[in-house]
């Protein structure tokens, strides 16, 4: 199958040696190799190597025949695969890096696609760089492993032209120039990359590609730069989406040098300012004025800016000093991400999670890098698995369905988890017949190997909706339970959703006694693993789904089979209610890690309706001015102290009561139904061991994420009234308490005055 070019090009070099298209007169050829000095002489040698009909075709620049003649190739060769099992005529025994070496080529002629190769190809040195190209193994390898291949348009071979032409065909860092070439490409489903589009006066790859030689040279690099592959020099080289100019790159490197392991506050270099110092907002077109000529990175050091152009500012120095790092976008909030090595991704200004702004296996963060980290992180396995994936492409354009699928599943032995092989493999089962119950053993025995990628797994089981759907309601359940248990033991972020995937299996099944049973399951599982935050997120789905649609009593009934379920234990009298007081108090602070507002409420009142919240404040003592609509109350942490159903009491007048564990800096956090100017707040600490809480900071924020100090005490009293700044906007207010060892923190009342 054809159609995901932006995943199909993707290939990391290993140790083991694949020859070059037609080059086995002249042995292997290292990967990743710098070119060597006597170049031109050794792409002519290996041109006259290439098999005869593909030579004169490329001699011509004709690509469509090069791609026929690659494939007649292949035909005549056979592969392993084909050896085992197929019947083509013609074939007789090959060495396998023949095979590898044809079925690669073909790669990177059909990603780029023969017309656009063509076109390319007209112009005489265009196909001088070409010929060179595919003489050059380690180059075409590099290439197809940079993550996001330049699908269908000449971007790509374009960039890693104008390096060759740059540096007179002796180009000394492929990897690099791949990078680039990768970043300004983009991939099949990235066509129209932003940065394409930019002024190449002061967005130019080349010069991007000299900057970075020029500081490798000089040894003044982030030390881990010269071990990074073309996969993880994208997060280097540039930001497609919101690219900033070369210029800040050279003045980043100057002005913003740190420790390497303190580039996530590199952020604070620049002032967090809006308006600017002329009064112009961050949002209108003269905020830079008169700074207009400086490079992105002067400019905001000099004026400031909000949370774009300081994440910007942090990813760029990084960047600059050779540190992969990506942007991040947030609700209302924009952070970023740095890695000083694999896998170990951490955040800038409430950065990694969020949408990337430089990606390979999609843009959702955690889920996007944690999957790409885990599919890249042995450089041997992936190489076999691409491997096995060119050859499996080069059977089915052979028309040989059967020994594809045999290779795709020799590349997902290798690498599990990468999800494009097996959206490829799942287009080649349904299109030769898989069936409900076929499809069902695949996935049961399929799923395990998801273990902490909940996500992927739900993505990788799209392509698979029709044979899922023919399945009954039994079968469906022991799949959606699976899914489930690999979600709920999945690492949590807010950014991690899984209502959709609850939803959809909802309205696969046919009954609502099925529906009961796959809420039933849904809750146990998210209940009993992880950190509450995606039981939160299946919290509010019910709630919105049953509760709030008037379905209270299937809601509690699965919620209430679920405890049972998950604390081991019947359901009868006082141990009962124990046990769904507990339950329900879980929930709420599930909800509250999901920061939903909606299933916050809506458990808090089903949870007063069967169990009484434990907690009787005295009378507040403070007249009372307007109080603003907290919608969402959520602690640093909680306690066997605490009573979760009391939370939403302590946002009103007649209180609640809340319990922090031990903590240096517990904190607690109201969220208002909408950004409003606020005036003050009243906080009131629990009756007894107040000393426990004395000093505390007040803040508050209109974005979730950046904090304006309001005020301070070292000795809070019992009932503490602030007041705020003038015309102060907020839609969050916190108290932080700062204490001398770890100590608890629990408080009755947290009242926000609005006008």
């Amino acid at each position: 199958m054809r159609g995901y070019g932006e995943y199909r090009g993707m290939r990391m070099n290993a140790n083991a040696v694949i020859a070059t298209l037609g080059l086995l007169a002249l042995g292997t050829a290292p990967v990743f190799a710098e070119q060597s000095n006597n170049a031109p002489a050794a792409a002519k040698a290996a041109q006259e190597g290439l098999p005869k009909a593909v030579a004169n075709a490329l001699n011509k620049g004709d690509f469509n025949a090069v791609r026929t003649a690659l494939l007649a190739e292949l035909k005549q060769l056979g592969t392993p695969e084909s050896r085992a099992g197929l019947e083509l005529q013609g074939t007789h025994a090959t060495d396998d890096r023949t095979v590898n070496a044809l079925c690669m080529a073909l790669e990177v002629v059909d990603c780029t696609s023969p017309e656009v190769l063509n076109e390319f190809a007209k112009d005489k040195d265009h196909l001088k760089f070409l010929k060179a190209f595919f003489a050059d193994a380690d180059w075409q390898e590099t290439y197809l492993g940079c993550g996001l291949v330049p699908y269908h348009n000449d971007w790509g071979v374009r960039i890693l032209y104008d390096v060759w032409k740059e540096e007179k065909g002796a180009v000394k860092n492929k990897p690099l120039a791949v990078a680039l070439a990768s970043c300004w490409g983009g991939g099949e489903t990235w066509q129209n990359v932003p940065i394409q589009k930019k002024d190449p006066a002061k967005y130019n790859p080349v010069r991007r590609y000299k900057y970075f030689q020029r500081q490798q040279a000089k040894g003044v690099l982030y030390p881990g730069f010269r071990k990074l592959k073309a996969w993880e020099l994208r997060f280097v080289v540039a930001i497609p989406q919101q690219d900033w100019d070369d210029e800040s790159y050279e003045w980043a490197f100057k002005h913003v040098n740190m420790p390497w392991d303190q580039y996530g506050w590199a952020c604070w270099h620049a002032p967090y300012t809006d308006p600017s110092k002329f009064g112009d907002s961050v949002q209108s077109g003269e905020y830079n004025l008169p700074f207009s000529d400086e490079s992105w990175a002067e400019a905001t050091q000099r004026n400031g800016g909000v949370c774009g152009a300081l994440s910007h500012y942090g990813t760029v120095a990084a960047m600059a000093h050779g540190i992969p790092a990506y942007t991040v976008g947030q609700p209302g909030h924009c952070a970023y991400a740095v890695r000083l090595k694999r896998g170990e991704w951490t955040g800038g200004f409430g950065g990694p999670d969020g949408g990337m702004h430089n990606y390979i296996f999609g843009n959702q963060a955690p889920t996007s890098y944690n999957l790409m980290e885990t599919v890249f992180k042995d450089d041997a396995k992936i190489a076999r698995a691409y491997r096995a994936s060119f050859r499996a492409r080069a059977l089915e354009d052979l028309g040989q369905d059967q020994a594809a699928i045999e290779a795709w599943k020799q590349a997902l032995d290798a690498a599990p988890l990468h999800p494009f092989f097996r959206k490829e493999l799942h287009s080649l089962l349904v299109k030769n017949g898989m069936g409900p119950k076929e499809c069902l053993d695949y996935l049961m025995e399929t799923l395990p190997k998801y273990k902490g990628h909940g996500v992927a797994a739900c993505n990788m089981m799209d392509d698979l909706n029709g044979p899922i759907a023919a399945m009954d309601d039994a079968s469906k359940l022991k799949l959606f339970a699976e899914i489930h248990r690999t979600v709920a033991g999945t690492p949590a972020s807010w950014a991690v959703k899984c209502e959709d995937t609850i939803n959809r299996h909802a309205g696969m099944l046919q009954s609502d006694e099925a529906r009961l049973s796959l809420l039933t399951d849904a809750f146990a599982a998210y209940m009993s693993e992880g950190d509450g935050t995606l039981f939160g997120q299946v919290l509010e789905w019910a709630v919105k789904t049953y509760v709030q649609s008037g379905k209270d009593e299937m809601f509690n009934k699965a919620f209430a089979a679920a405890s049972a379920k998950a604390a081991g234990s019947g359901d009868g009298g006082a141990e009962r209610n124990k046990k769904m007081h507990q339950a329900y108090g879980k929930a709420i602070v599930a909800a509250e890690q999901a920061r939903s507002a909606a299933a916050f409420s809506a458990l808090t009142t089903a949870a007063v309706k069967t169990c009484k919240p434990d907690a009787n404040p005295p009378a507040l003592k403070t007249q009372l001015p307007k109080l603003a609509q907290g919608v969402l109350f959520r602690m640093s942490t909680t306690s066997g102290f605490d009573d979760p159903l009391a939370h939403a009491g302590v946002m009103t007048p007649q209180g609640g009561r809340c319990h922090t564990d031990r903590e240096a800096r517990p904190h607690m956090i109201v969220e208002l139904d909408n950004r409003q100017t606020v005036t003050g707040c009243l906080i009131r600490k629990v009756n007894g061991n107040e000393g426990r809480m004395k000093r505390a900071t007040i803040a508050t924020s209109s974005d979730g994420a950046t904090w304006f100090d309001q005020e301070k005490t070292d000795n809070m009293p019992s009932e503490w009234v602030v007041k705020f700044k003038p015309g102060t906007q907020a839609k969050w207010v916190r108290i932080e308490f700062d204490n001398p060892q770890p100590e608890f923190a629990h408080i009755s009342h947290f009242l926000i005055f609005t006008k």
